[in-house]
């Protein structure tokens, strides 16, 4: 065990030696802002989503706004390989009867009405109280209305035009002061015009897909599920959520939390599971219910960057971030091609089961009656 482990750590330890001077994980792959940094940095590592680069000159003398997407960080702290086989135990009859339950052409229905809403991006909310941004956010909210939740728009910025708000839905698991499971994932997009269909309306839909599903059970945790806005604008919607949700009380009784940003892009049968190191045990569990439950292979990415599992994992929660393998990724990331067509609804289910499984695992879920 102990010569898998090294062996999975010896690329970063590798760079590490090669490489002189602090290293930075890139907090942005938007194509502009690699093309804007490619002059002043060398990659020393790069596996999926993590990648580590040396400057070429002080952080201070970068172009200005480059260093805020830039963070220093240890090789203790990089890890990017397969997540480890462990024992492998048998299905449990009743997450496979809860699994069954996900319809891939619902989540298609959902990630294509959202898509569909035009121009998704926050900034509209400063041109027209009609935008695309807005639009979303009201088909969101109509959706979980009709699952039965009680929803809140979760307003934190007043844009020019209309209100900058998530898109939250809750459902009490009855006793006070009950241990909560949540789980985001962002609404926005870059502001292509019926464009990120895979950043992020696959994820927006995921969530809606994991609140029907969970609508015909009973569970002994609050259940509380996030369409999370602002996200490509420096996460602003996940950092007002976990804000307010400390104002209130409830970010201390949330349990754990999952995260779902590009689910239904991939050609490999990888998904990524990015968390933080000190959360590396409960993400090496996610993956073994990944073998358990999907056909997918898992991966544990480290430290987490550039989604709204960061400002929770910064509160101190278990939280991991489902994506697809940033190694073979969507080619239309943060471009207008980003539609619905290139998608893989299928392989996004499958990313729903580990994510559904997990809730299982984690809670103790009872079917209602029908």
């Amino acid at each position: 065990m102990l010569l898998n482990l090294f062996l999975l750590l010896l690329p970063a330890v590798l760079a590490a030696q090669t490489a002189s001077g602090p290293q930075y994980l890139l907090l942005s792959h938007d194509p502009a802002f690699l093309e804007s940094l490619a002059p002043f940095s060398e990659t020393v590592y790069s596996s999926g989503r993590t990648r580590l680069v040396r400057l070429s000159v002080a952080p201070q003398q970068l172009p200005p706004g480059l260093a805020a997407w830039l963070r220093p960080v240890s090789p203790g702290e990089v890890y990017n390989a397969p997540a480890p086989r462990g024992s492998q135990k048998a299905p449990d009859q009743a997450v496979l009867a809860l699994l069954e339950k996900i319809d891939s052409r619902r989540l298609m229905g959902y990630a294509e009405s959202i898509v569909m809403t035009g121009k998704r991006h926050a900034g509209g909310l400063d041109l027209s109280a009609a935008s695309g941004n807005r639009l979303a956010m009201d088909y969101i909210a109509a959706k979980f209305g009709e699952m039965g939740y009680q929803v809140e728009r979760q307003c934190y910025k007043n844009r020019k035009a209309d209100k900058e708000c998530n898109i939250v839905a809750r459902r009490k698991a009855g006793p006070a002061g009950a241990k909560a499971v949540l789980i985001i994932g962002h609404m926005d997009s870059v502001g292509h015009e019926n464009a990120g269909a895979d950043d992020n309306a696959s994820g927006a839909a995921g969530v809606l897909e994991m609140a029907k599903v969970l609508s015909s059970y009973k569970s002994d945790h609050d259940l509380i599920f996030v369409a999370a806005n602002g996200e490509e604008t420096g996460i602003a919607g996940g950092y007002a959520c976990a804000k307010k949700l400390k104002e209130t009380g409830e970010l201390a009784r949330i349990a754990w939390a999952i995260n779902m940003d590009m689910i239904s892009w991939n050609r490999d049968g990888i998904l990524e599971i990015e968390t933080n190191k000190e959360f590396s045990a409960h993400a090496e569990w996610v993956g073994a219910q990944a073998r358990l439950y999907t056909k997918l292979e898992p991966y544990i990415a480290m430290p987490a960057w550039g989604s709204d599992h960061v400002p929770f994992l910064e509160a101190g929660i278990p939280t991991y971030l489902s994506i697809e393998h940033w190694s073979d990724h969507n080619p239309c990331y943060h471009k207008s091609c980003d539609k619905l067509e290139a998608l893989s609804w299928d392989y996004a289910a499958q990313l729903l089961r580990l994510n559904l499984a997990v809730v299982a695992g984690k809670t103790r879920l009872t079917p209602l009656p029908q």
